[in-house]
């Protein structure tokens, strides 16, 4: 699969994901950890290994989402790769993700993201300076759905000047898609490479504030290489697989509408 095909088809499933989520909003489907599972699920079902037609490079990853209550502080997915370079030399790096929702009035207007906290961001950004906040968002009257990404440490500025949680929509327009920051993940890039994030949030996956879902990943630089996963920090106990070994993998379906918000890419 060429990169820029995985990037449309992902930001596809991820708009779908979040139309199906939207129109469950009365069963709480617009909850955040609910949406952050189906979308999760929905990109996982492009395949749990690619080998890059258009780059000299190959990945393999799995998703873990907590069992129970989440008792996240420091971000709701964590993304732990593994870059290999030769057969027995790698680097690891790690990013993180703080997941939230627009918020509606009794209309449909949107209210702003209003589960921001300041005190929260602070948290993330001391672990790794590698963290973003997701933005999920559905605009019923353009008819278009987002899911951006937004450096946290801009967002935590932003909501010390008391003009982040209430801003409507304008917090998209400082970022991106957040299927470009994943991809670019997937790619062992934008990622922080310090020993002492990687053992940070290694830390918290067994830990006090661990995050709801851990992205493990492996990249292999050459393709002739293998790109080997190590989820041996992961707690069993603690965490689930999303897709077990024996399960199909299955694309998550919108419920169909006449006047719902289309894809933004």
């Amino acid at each position: 699969m060429k990169y820029t095909d995985w990037l449309k088809r992902a930001n596809k499933n991820i708009n779908e994901s979040l139309v199906s989520c939207f129109n469950n909003y009365h069963l709480d489907g617009w909850s955040e950890n609910h949406i952050t599972t189906q979308v999760m699920k929905s990109i996982e079902s492009l395949g749990l290994e690619i080998d890059w037609s258009d780059r000299p490079q190959r990945m393999k990853w799995e998703g873990f989402k907590l069992k129970g209550k989440s008792e996240t502080n420091f971000g709701d997915i964590a993304v732990i790769v593994k870059v290999w370079v030769t057969s027995d030399r790698f680097v690891e790096g790690v990013a993180f993700y703080e997941a939230k929702r627009q918020f509606f009035d009794d209309k449909w207007k949107p209210k702003g993201f209003s589960s921001i906290k300041q005190e929260q961001l602070s948290n993330i950004s001391s672990k790794t300076h590698a963290s973003n906040v997701l933005l999920y968002d559905v605009d019923i009257k353009g008819k278009m759905v987002y899911a951006s990404s937004v450096p946290t440490a801009l967002i935590r500025e932003l909501a010390c000047a008391n003009v982040a949680s209430n801003s409507g929509r304008l917090l998209h327009y400082y970022g991106d898609l957040w299927v470009k920051s994943l991809g670019n993940n997937l790619l062992g890039m934008n990622l922080d490479f310090q020993k002492s994030s990687v053992d940070e949030i290694k830390k918290l996956v067994s830990g006090a504030g661990r995050p709801f879902i851990i992205l493990n990943a492996a990249v292999a630089k050459i393709q002739i290489l293998e790109p080997k996963l190590d989820n041996s920090f992961i707690d069993k106990n603690l965490y689930d697989r999303w897709i077990k070994p024996d399960e199909p993998e299955t694309v998550v379906k919108p419920k169909p509408q006449n006047d719902g918000p289309k894809s933004s890419m």
